[in-house]
């Protein structure tokens, strides 16, 4: 029956990382879509050399949102995730015109002005893995910066792992609020609002990753997010899963990208990150998740598409 196909696609899923329920789902989806193309699914942590095989006899496309692991695909192109430092996120995604805040390395001789910077700038770490939660966040006004070499930090502070950050800060008004959409092969497969508990009104700004807590998480539709966050897709063509998070400035109306999380594990209808957080959303909210944009029907098509336009 494989030689009946006209192209092939091959599916690397990380376990732990999305359900494998998930991507025979949707490639039964793609076939539906498109019946001239197989769908091959494989574990990164599981050598399938069979699959490999019998996928590599016709014009390919590997896709692939995390590591490929122990997959080493003898055909096509290949759209994989992978970690993406923080600055050059930010640079791809200016190079693309996308509207960043302005973000600086903080270095010895850093001193910034607040009419360039603003009222508020967030100090904050350039590693990857400890920010996703907001350690080691600080909202600081411009004269209140200064540089700390790795050393003086405090055992447990991101700054001892990598250098520290320095972002414009954007004040999303009050409550604070962001948004998370869930972006595949160019393609929204979900839009989440998250806004935070109403602050004590004599506190200063809060930054959106520690203020958030707490608050209420809506699926919601706005189309200057949309629009950002495919813009921000479009910077990184090769990778095929991105969590873009975006802000919206009360004041200007503007909407600015943070960042577009490249690593892969951001497929959270069924990620074990997000596992206990999906349990205490309950299933209403998550059959929400999936049926807001179709979700796995939207997966499909761009699927179906990509693997027409990039199979080799």
């Amino acid at each position: 029956m494989v030689s009946e196909f006209e192209r092939h696609l091959l599916l690397v899923r990380q376990p732990g990382w999305q359900d494998v329920e998930d991507w025979l789902t949707i490639a039964r989806r793609v076939r539906m879509t498109d019946p001239s193309i197989a769908v091959f699914v494989v574990d990164s942590s599981v050598l399938a050399e069979d699959l490999i095989e019998a996928a590599a006899t016709k014009p390919t496309l590997v896709v692939s949102p995390g590591p490929l692991g122990v997959t080493q695909p003898r055909r096509g192109r290949v759209l994989r995730g992978r970690p993406i430092a923080k600055l050059q996120q930010l640079h791809m995604l200016a190079t693309a015109k996308v509207p960043v805040p302005r973000t600086a390395l903080l270095r010895p001789e850093t001193q910034l002005d607040a009419a360039t910077w603003g009222q508020w700038v967030v100090e904050k770490p350039a590693d990857l893995t400890q920010s996703s939660q907001g350690k080691g966040f600080r909202l600081l006004q411009p004269g209140e910066v200064r540089y700390r070499p790795q050393d003086d930090f405090p055992a447990g502070h991101p700054g001892r792992l990598a250098p520290m950050l320095i972002q414009r800060f954007i004040d999303t008004g009050s409550p604070i609020s962001s948004w998370r959409v869930l972006m595949f092969l160019g393609r929204p497969l979900y839009s989440q609002l998250m806004v935070g508990p109403p602050p004590n009104p004599d506190d200063p700004p809060q930054v959106a990753m520690q203020a958030l807590s707490g608050g209420t998480r809506r699926f919601a539709y706005d189309a200057d997010v949309i629009a950002a966050a495919t813009a921000a897709a479009g910077a990184f063509v090769d990778v095929p899963l991105l969590g873009v998070d975006v802000l919206r400035e009360a004041g200007t109306g503007r909407v600015y990208v943070l960042e577009v999380n490249p690593g892969g594990n951001t497929w959270h209808f069924s990620s074990d990150h997000l596992k206990v957080e999906r349990a205490e959303n309950g299933p209403d909210f998550e059959r929400q998740r999936r049926e807001q944009l179709d979700a796995f029907g939207t997966a499909a098509h761009a699927l179906a598409d990509a693997a027409r336009r990039l199979a080799e």
